[in-house]
């Protein structure tokens, strides 16, 4: 596999939303679930777990509760005036049940203190150890060709997806994206420009 090099990685890697049919090799799930063990993590608890779907059927019934929840939210048809941004979601949600393969990153909250047996676990506790190994996970795959998106609109729905899937009670699902080749190119990306949001010693200084 080709890779991008790692300043190219972030300076070219953006959600995306139109995805190839082809199938991931399973070898390029692995490198991007590694990478995403690699990160920190609050006293080294690594409470990650991280779902992979490739299944079809599964691919289908996740991607349709998708669709229903955020048609539901945003309407069937585009309000007049939706943005691009909208307009590249709306897309996504109705193809979200054709992606090739699907990622649902989530914690294990029976490897964290504070976790009580049988008690509901407190969502969010997590979250400054998950997020770094979904960025991460997201560098590794744009590394490698493979195009995500950061969704949490399955949370609305999570019983129904963790039925799907066997996820146990003491499991939160943090998020989910989709995984494959994109149609079309990577970046560059437009991002407001390190200068106009950096400080030295005072607020305000840029240095």
């Amino acid at each position: 596999m080709q890779e991008t090099g790692f300043f190219e990685a972030i300076n070219t890697q953006r959600q995306i939303t139109r995805f190839k049919p082809d199938p991931v090799p399973k070898e390029a799930i692995d490198r991007v679930i590694e990478a995403a063990t690699k990160a920190p993590s609050g006293g080294n608890s690594q409470p990650w777990e991280f779902v992979v779907v490739t299944d079809p059927d599964l691919i289908n019934k996740i991607g349709t509760i998708y669709r229903e929840l955020w048609l539901g939210a945003r309407g069937d048809r585009p309000a007049p005036g939706e943005s691009s941004v909208y307009r590249a979601a709306r897309y996504l949600a109705n193809h979200f049940h054709e992606v090739p393969a699907m990622v649902l990153i989530c914690v294990d909250h029976s490897r964290t203190t504070g976790y009580t047996p049988g008690e509901p676990i407190e969502r969010g506790r997590q979250a400054s150890s998950i997020w770094l190994a979904v960025q991460n996970l997201f560098l590794a795959a744009r590394a490698l060709g493979l195009g995500t998106r950061l969704t949490t609109t399955h949370i609305r729905r999570e019983d129904e997806v963790k039925a799907l899937l066997g996820i146990p009670d003491y499991v939160e699902t943090v998020c989910l994206t989709p995984l494959g080749y994109p149609r079309g190119n990577f970046g560059p990306t437009t991002r407001r420009p390190a200068s106009e949001v950096t400080s030295y010693n005072q607020w305000g200084n840029r240095g």
